[in-house]
């Protein structure tokens, strides 16, 4: 195989490791994903979010207990994502129904929309090891 194909096929399985993030431990649930996909001194990068909820598996397993448990019924969309050599960018979208506080948002039962940015790296070994987010609140039309 050429070096240009293995590095596609890396990117490929890059961007599959990115999406199973938001898909398999925020939108169903699966903390126990972040132990396989995540390395263990990952660093989530937000400027909103508590460092208790940004470094390593267990604070992303808070985080998106905090997520499943504010927002029930959410519904994560990913717009784009783009992959190039070991990093992964996708453009998303989660609805949902906030049924408790967390993070600022006051619970309410009407929907809410945040969309965002995250920007993966992913170690050598084939694990997310940093992410940088962007989110806010509101849709772009």
């Amino acid at each position: 195989m050429s070096s240009k194909a293995s590095m596609a096929y890396n990117e490929q399985k890059n961007e599959v490791l990115a999406h199973r993030f938001h898909m398999e431990i925020f939108q169903e649930g699966k903390l126990s994903i972040a132990d396989e996909i995540l390395t263990p001194d990952f660093v989530l990068h937000n400027p909103v979010l508590p460092t208790e909820l940004t470094k390593g598996q267990e604070s992303i397993k808070r985080f998106a207990s905090g997520v499943v448990d504010c927002l029930p019924d959410r519904r994560f969309t990913h717009h784009e994502a783009i992959s190039k050599d070991d990093k992964v960018l996708i453009r998303w979208t989660v609805t949902g129904t906030p049924k408790r506080d967390f993070l600022g948002v006051a619970s309410s039962d009407k929907p809410i929309t945040f969309t965002g940015f995250d920007l993966f790296r992913i170690s050598a070994n084939g694990k997310l090891a940093e992410m940088w987010q962007q989110w806010n609140i509101g849709s772009w039309q």
